[in-house]
């Protein structure tokens, strides 16, 4: 497939493209060096009042884990510092902005963790957030959560505890998982490690097991060129549901076909509330 059609605004970028598995992640601590300053924390503390009065809407200030910098060569190494979901929604969700004014250092840059799932026959699995969820609500999104702080981090662990909360699947349920790449949502300019999962599970039992926390249904994608291309061209797709199906897209069809596809449906910023 040659690459037809003229490169659209991006809402998506990868950052890096690779095949990870458990033993080539190395995580490290490292001081932060987010930057901050009176005028940004009060803009941290004037967002979460905002969001916490909103009604209806599910809102914890948990510990989360910063990118500080990341090597991605034979191994894939991570630095991390400790950071929070107040203050990511101050900064990057609400006030992205404020990395123009101040520079890219004044963003909370969580960690996210998102998975090209695959049931046993073959379906891309996503699933449609629900109204109560904080941003993106009613979007189509891979199942997917933060990477949490522990005296060890490990991100394999991390994705497989979101695949249990989200979806009850268990390490005897998964035949296959790998990190293959990290994208940012250019909307929240946040970081997002993307992994390709391979379940056990069939499409059908993946849905009966669904959690309603989250997600409203799920979302199967058919293994497929034009069914691929026809789902990642639906504007209800998250950023980081676009980036994800293009990375699945490439391990079942190549890199020729990434790369046109890429160009071919990359539809623009996307406002995450």
């Amino acid at each position: 497939m040659t690459a037809s059609h003229p490169m659209k605004p991006a809402s998506v970028a990868f950052r890096f493209i690779g095949q990870f598995n458990r033993a080539d992640v190395i995580t490290k601590w490292v001081d932060s060096l987010r930057l901050s300053n009176i005028e940004i924390e009060n803009q941290i503390e004037q967002a979460w009042r905002q969001a916490r009065s909103r009604p209806g809407v599910k809102l914890f200030d948990g510990p989360l884990c910063r990118l500080e910098r990341f090597s991605a060569g034979k191994t894939l190494e991570l630095e991390l510092s400790r950071t929070s979901y107040k203050i990511f929604w101050g900064t990057n969700l609400t006030h992205p902005d404020l990395a123009d004014r101040f520079g890219p250092e004044v963003l909370a840059n969580p960690v996210g963790l998102s998975c090209a799932l695959q049931s046993s026959d073959g379906y891309l699995m996503l699933g449609r957030r629900n109204v109560s969820l904080a941003y993106y609500p009613l979007r189509v999104h891979p199942f997917a959560g933060s990477l949490e702080p522990a005296e060890r981090v490990d991100v394999f662990a991390n994705m497989e505890r979101e695949l249990s909360e989200e979806l009850s699947l268990t390490a005897e349920d998964i035949s296959q998982i790998v990190c293959v790449g990290m994208i940012e949502d250019l909307s929240l300019r946040q970081p997002e490690l993307i992994f390709s999962v391979r379940s056990n599970q069939s499409r059908a039992r993946i849905e009966q097991t669904l959690d309603a926390g989250e997600h409203d249904v799920c979302v199967a994608i058919e293994p497929k060129e034009d069914k691929l291309l026809e789902a990642l061209n639906d504007p209800a797709l998250t950023p980081v549901a676009l980036g994800t199906g293009l990375l699945w897209g490439r391990g079942l069809f190549g890199a020729e076909w990434f790369d046109a596809a890429n160009r071919a449906v990359n539809l623009g910023r996307h406002e995450p509330h």
